[in-house]
């Protein structure tokens, strides 16, 4: 065993030659090439961030490339390709950008994108010297001298044109800074850089151009990003390619199947890297970061491969369990939504949420939304409900779940990506000043809720600040939406996985919190919620919730003792067992939990931990009543 040289993880790493000299793991994705052959010469593929893009690109770069024709062997002799080669290997001479290299402010962006496209295309040439015209000099001088990005690559598509050579175009991260422009600075800097006679617009027009006619030098063209807007902007629906994003044929080119990532342990398990079973680290990943699916034709559901290799990459420091599952680099930025769903007042009031915001509202409180998945629109068609629920789709933030008639039922994929939808939705109620809470007491509390069985303090907080908040109100209404409210400030916290309308013997709780005990094994309760809501109206009850040292005097008193043992004093009845909705309520919520048994399909965490069962009736956005039940 010692004299195997264990491959390294490739985390972070996009260079296919650097990986196979490094003698990294990689997940063999060769068998692809031929398919993209067959399927047509100018491509356009959209896959969330951090999913595979670079690397693959690096792969067809280090296939394609007729510099690189004879070191074939080294690059792909355990690969699928090896064995059947296509006709095309090494035939094509590369230009490939990098997008994501270009300088997004808005002072700079432009001058950033020309030298960038002018270093890219001289680097090109002297690659290339062997394979062009010697007499160039014209070119060269327009490249060096002009101001104007498309017209270096004007210059560039004749040269090769000349030289009767042709060019294979890759574009990585083709939207990536005018996704910034517009997150950061807004619509009207976009839409300059990308519409009319933009400087982007104008290069997208040259490339367009340069598959034209016979002996057109760009063979072919592949192109890859996170959204379908940019290209729709700069190219009129990029009308001379064709978008396989969802394309059944290629819906498990990028992204790691169970089978790889069984695989994958079971090879570091085999040379002593991995302690644990191969079952156990899979469940975990599974529940984290398992579940895309990108085409409606296709079975497979695929893993995140940057949270993977993330995963096993921390696992090795240390023998054990990541502290935090949640990969930073796959967190999608705030601010790249935040422009969709918070609408500046551009006064001195707070911004308010749009209506797309409220979409986001709608699949934490469902679970999941139907819509015709879109392709590809512009960003004047963005509100379109349809349009908004598309991108959270190619962002990554929404998976294919099912199809209804004309429809896609769509789904949040994993936890990872959950608690992204817990932060955006914490972040758009700050902003607008909808409703906040001091998180380094939020944490406090709920470590005693889970370590100690203190839920009181707990509910007290979040309910107390709930009723705190007028702009609350217009927002709860219903039994659903408080569910959805609770789903996601109690599910801000790591210890716990919150299941709404997890099924359970003969029914659903409204929320289940699952102890984390694969990270947090010192967990000693767990929680099901059932929720029940009432119409506020003036003669409705209301059990005020004080918080700090007032609440054991008080909430204590009068709201668990009296509605766990029913046990009240002479004179000292509060008002809800007067009020005969609010007893119906608290009994339905009652016998319902009551029903609730959790079997070892379920969850094995919950009957580690103790279970405490408890309900919570809210009239309007104000708590009316909590209590244990039995």
């Amino acid at each position: 065993m010692s004299n195997i040289k264990v491959k390294q993880i490739p985390y972070g790493l996009a260079d296919y030659e650097r990986l196979v000299q490094k003698n990294c793991y990689y997940v063999d994705k060769t068998m692809y090439l031929k398919a993209l052959e067959d399927a047509g010469d100018y491509l356009f593929f959209i896959r969330p961030r951090r999913f595979g893009k670079s690397l693959f690109l690096s792969v067809m770069e280090a296939y394609y490339d007729v510099y690189y024709k004879d070191r074939f062997e080294e690059f792909f002799r355990d690969t699928a390709i090896y064995s059947r080669p296509t006709g095309e290997r090494a035939a094509y001479l590369m230009l490939k950008f990098n997008f994501s290299l270009v300088d997004p402010a808005l002072d700079r962006v432009e001058d950033s994108f020309l030298n960038y496209v002018r270093l890219t295309v001289n680097s090109f040439i002297q690659k290339y010297d062997d394979y062009l015209i010697k007499e160039r000099g014209y070119y060269e001088k327009i490249i060096a001298e002009t101001r104007s990005a498309s017209d270096i690559l004007f210059a560039l598509k004749d040269l090769c044109r000349n030289s009767r050579q042709k060019t294979y175009v890759i574009i990585d991260e083709y939207d990536n800074f005018a996704n910034t422009i517009l997150s950061t600075v807004g619509d009207n800097a976009y839409k300059q850089l990308t519409h009319g006679a933009g400087p982007y617009r104008a290069f997208f027009n040259v490339l367009k151009g340069g598959t034209d006619g016979m002996g057109a030098p760009f063979t072919r063209l592949f192109l890859t990003g996170v959204s379908p807007i940019t290209l729709d902007d700069v190219t009129s629906g990029f009308n001379i390619g064709k978008n396989v994003s969802t394309d059944a044929a290629f819906s498990s080119m990028l992204g790691f199947t169970r089978q790889d990532v069984i695989e994958m342990i079971e090879y570091y398990r085999s040379v002593g890297k991995i302690e644990h079973d191969t079952g156990y680290l899979l469940e975990i990943m599974r529940q984290w970061y398992n579940h895309y699916a990108f085409s409606t034709a296709s079975r497979t559901t695929l893993f995140n491969p940057d949270m993977v290799l993330y995963f096993l990459d921390e696992y090795f420091k240390n023998s054990a369990v990541p502290d935090d599952l949640i990969d930073r680099n796959v967190r999608i930025d705030y601010g790249k939504l935040r422009h969709l769903i918070v609408v500046d007042s551009g006064g001195s009031e707070a911004p308010t949420t749009n209506g797309n915001f409220q979409c986001l509202r709608e699949i934490i409180e469902k679970g999941e939304i139907s819509t015709k998945l879109v392709r590809g629109f512009p960003l004047e068609e963005l509100k379109d409900r349809d349009n908004f629920v598309s991108l959270l789709f190619y962002f990554g933030l929404l998976t294919i779940q099912d199809v209804e008639n004309d429809k896609k039922k769509l789904r949040i994929p994993n936890e990872t990506v959950k608690r992204l939808y817990y932060d955006y939705i914490k972040r758009g109620y700050r902003e607008s000043n909808i409703f906040d809470f001091d998180l380094s007491t939020y944490s406090d509390l709920m470590s005693d809720m889970a370590y100690h069985g203190k839920w009181e303090p707990l509910f007290a907080y979040i309910t107390g600040r709930m009723r705190e908040s007028m702009s609350l109100r217009d927002l709860i209404s219903g039994e659903k939406s408080i569910q959805a409210f609770l789903n996601v400030y109690l599910g801000l916290s790591s210890l716990y996985i919150v299941h709404a309308e997890k099924e359970m013997n003969k029914g659903y709780a409204d929320l289940m919190l699952e102890p984390f005990l694969a990270r947090y094994q010192g967990i000693k309760y767990s929680y099901l919620l059932e929720i029940k809501y009432m119409k506020r109206t003036s003669s409705a009850p209301r059990q005020e919730i004080p918080a700090g040292d007032a609440f054991d005097v008080l909430f204590k008193k009068k709201i668990l003792k009296q509605t766990t043992a029913g046990n009240a004093g002479e004179g000292d009845e509060p008002a809800f067992r007067r009020d005969e909705r609010l007893q119906r309520l608290v009994k339905e919520a009652e016998e319902q939990l009551e029903k609730y048994t959790v079997d070892r399909k379920s969850s094995k965490n919950i009957e580690r931990t103790t279970l405490i069962k408890l309900v919570l009736v809210f009239a309007g956005h104000e708590l009316a009543y909590i209590g244990v039940s039995k």
